[in-house]
């Protein structure tokens, strides 16, 4: 509690009673504030740049008038919503509505309502004003790929002592290597240039409240959003939040095509994007293993690599 004390002092608010450090979110360090009349949210950016934040801000505010659920940012009596305190901004948020549901609890009213508020989240931002991003460079080569498993094969092996996690990683890295050696090498398409917009760019059950009836009733952490194609999000989350569970997967993109429509052949081709982006990425290892950030340890997993290509193929049926 004394960590944020002079923090809060900002908002002068009513006597606070408890302050606790939200046990969810690796990037962005989140405290839960009580005091006798509410319950609030007190988040001190990971982002260094004032714009930045203020960006994030306008994102929200430009949701929520657009009738998205997300929860509002408390102003200080001088009216600002961004403190710069100690070196970083903090910004204080009404406590979200309802409750978060696990991952492995989701089911599949949870998920047609996640395609639901997504389709209503991508038709509100869609008049936002975007920065001008510059197309970057996919290159085919794996061979880069290939150094960088290699390079993390050999970290990991140098290890004293290994946990059964580090034994998780070495087991994706070997079978990954097995791949790659015979692997046809993806190739990224660029999304159609008048279809870009923003998007919330973390769309997933963490980032996600729902009331009992399983429909979502806020949305939180905008500190992603950016120029995005709405159909690559779709796949991002029915990876990362529904794992492509059929039954969830066909529940969400039913919601979703309750409100706007999305075509199998863009899902195709936000489909071959992401496992381009899966195959080239190795962030949470080399945050681990490189950057020694124990704070990714949490999204190691067990199993052997599969390209995302193969997965979806399983599934793409039933979305069509």
């Amino acid at each position: 509690m004394e960590a944020t004390e002079g923090v809060l002092r900002h908002w002068d608010l009513e006597p606070v009673t408890g302050v606790e450090r939200a046990t969810s979110g690796v990037m962005n360090q989140t405290y839960l504030v009580s005091t006798a009349q509410r319950r609030l949210v007190l988040r001190r950016h990971r982002r260094s740049v004032r714009d930045q934040v203020e960006f994030e801000h306008a994102v929200i505010a430009h949701a929520r008038a657009h009738g998205i659920p997300a929860p509002a940012a408390v102003r200080t009596p001088g009216g600002e919503v961004i403190v710069d305190h100690d070196g970083a901004f903090h910004s204080l948020f009404a406590f979200a509505r309802r409750h978060q549901v696990s991952r492995g609890a989701l089911t599949a009213e949870h998920a047609r309502s996640m395609g639901v508020m997504l389709a209503r989240l991508d038709l509100a931002l869609a008049d936002f004003p975007v920065p001008q991003r510059a197309v970057r460079e996919r290159p085919a080569d794996l061979a880069p790929v290939a150094a960088a498993v290699d390079h993390l094969l050999e970290r990991i092996g140098r290890r004293g002592e290994q946990t059964e996690q580090d034994r998780w990683a070495l087991d994706l890295l070997r079978t990954k290597a097995a791949w790659l050696q015979t692997a046809t090498p993806p190739i990224w398409q660029q999304p159609p240039a008048d279809e870009l917009q923003l998007v919330h760019g973390d769309y997933q059950e963490s980032n996600l409240f729902f009331d009992t009836s399983r429909t979502v009733v806020d949305v939180i952490d905008w500190d992603k959003a950016d120029v995005g194609w709405p159909p690559a999000e779709i796949v991002r989350t029915l990876d990362l939040a529904l794992r492509l569970d059929p039954e969830l997967c066909t529940a969400f993109i039913d919601g979703y095509r309750t409100v706007r429509p999305v075509s199998i052949d863009d899902l195709d081709q936000a489909a071959g994007n992401w496992d381009y982006d899966r195959i080239h990425d190795h962030w949470v290892l080399e945050g681990v293993y490189l950057r020694d950030d124990d704070r990714l340890r949490i999204f190691l997993e067990p199993g052997p690599f599969v390209p995302f290509a193969d997965r979806w193929s399983r599934i793409r049926p039933l979305l069509d």
